[in-house]
C-alpha cells in the first residue's frame, strides 16, 4: 500500500476545497434540516389549501419527533442515495479519463493504495455528514417538536450509514470496470433498483445488505428488527467490492 497516507490526505483535501463538499454532505445536510420542518408544516399547508371538491379530504396526522425522524430515513433511503450513486459514478474513470490517475500513478503510490484511498475518503465524508445531518435533524426536530426517540433515529441511521458504504463500495467496482461514468451510474441504479427488489421479500431482505434499510425502519419504529445479517453481509460485498476493484484497476490500462 505505498503512498497511502499521502493520498488519503489528498482525497480528503480536494473534497473539502472543491465541489465534492457540496454533493453528498449537502443532500444529507439538507434532508436533516427539511424533514422536521416539512413535517412541522404539513398541517398548515393543507390546512391553507382549502377548497377542496366535494367528497375529497385530505387527512394529515398530528405531526410528531417521530414523523420527522421517518420523513429524514426515507430521503436518506432515496434522494441521498441516488445522489451518491450519480456523483461516485466516476470516483476512478473519471480521474482515468481526465489523466489525473496517471500522474498520480507515477509517484511512489501503489495502484491499491490509489483505489482504497478513493474509497476510504468518501467512507469518511459519508460518516461525517451522517452525523451532522442527523445532528441538525434532532436539534431541529426538538425545537419544532420535541426530541421524540431520538436514540432510534442515531440507531437507524447508523444502519443506513453502512446500506450507503455498501452502495459506495458498489459504485467503486463499477467505476474501475467501465470506462464511462455515466455506464457506472446507469449501473449503480440497477444495483440500487435490485436492493430495493430484495428489500420487499422476507427471505432476502433478512440475509442480504438490501435488508438494511428495512431493518432501520423497524429499529426507528421500535418494531422487531433484523439487523445482524444485512450487516454481516453488508461488510462482506463491501469487502468483495472493494477487492474487485484493486484486482481489475491493477490490470486495466491507464
Amino acid at each position: 500500500m505505498r503512498g497511502f497516507g499521502a493520498f488519503l490526505g489528498k482525497e480528503l483535501h480536494e473534497t473539502a476545497h472543491t465541489w465534492r463538499i457540496w454533493v453528498l454532505p449537502a443532500f444529507i445536510l439538507f434532508s436533516g434540516l427539511s424533514s422536521p420542518l416539512i413535517t412541522f408544516l404539513m398541517p398548515t399547508l393543507v390546512d391553507r389549501l382549502g377548497g377542496m371538491p366535494q367528497g375529497f379530504t385530505i387527512s394529515v396526522p398530528d405531526p410528531t419527533a417521530l414523523a420527522a425522524y421517518v420523513e429524514y430515513l426515507g430521503n436518506l433511503g432515496e434522494l441521498v442515495l441516488f445522489a451518491l450513486v450519480i456523483a461516485y459514478g466516476g470516483i476512478v474513470s473519471s480521474e482515468v479519463r481526465s489523466g489525473t490517475a496517471a500522474l498520480a500513478l507515477s509517484k511512489p503510490l501503489s495502484r491499491g493504495a490509489f483505489v482504497l484511498a478513493k474509497w476510504l475518503s468518501q467512507v469518511l465524508v459519508i460518516a461525517v455528514a451522517a452525523v451532522v445531518g442527523t445532528a441538525a435533524c434532532i436539534a431541529l426536530t426538538a425545537a419544532l417538536l420535541g426530541v421524540g426517540p431520538a436514540a432510534a433515529a442515531v440507531a437507524a441511521v447508523a444502519l443506513w450509514s453502512v446500506y450507503a458504504i455498501v452502495m459506495l463500495s458498489a459504485m467503486v467496482l463499477l467505476s474501475a470496470v467501465l470506462p464511462a461514468p455515466a455506464a457506472a451510474a446507469g449501473a449503480g441504479i440497477g444495483v440500487y433498483a435490485s436492493f430495493a427488489v430484495l428489500a420487499q421479500f422476507e427471505a432476502t431482505s433478512r440475509i442480504t445488505p438490501a435488508g438494511l434499510m428495512p431493518a432501520a425502519q423497524a429499529v426507528l419504529n421500535g418494531a422487531p428488527a433484523h439487523w445482524q445479517a444485512p450487516l454481516a453481509t453488508g461488510i462482506a460485498v463491501s469487502a468483495a467490492c472493494l477487492a474487485a476493484a484493486v484486482w481489475r484497476f491493477a490490470r486495466r490500462e491507464i
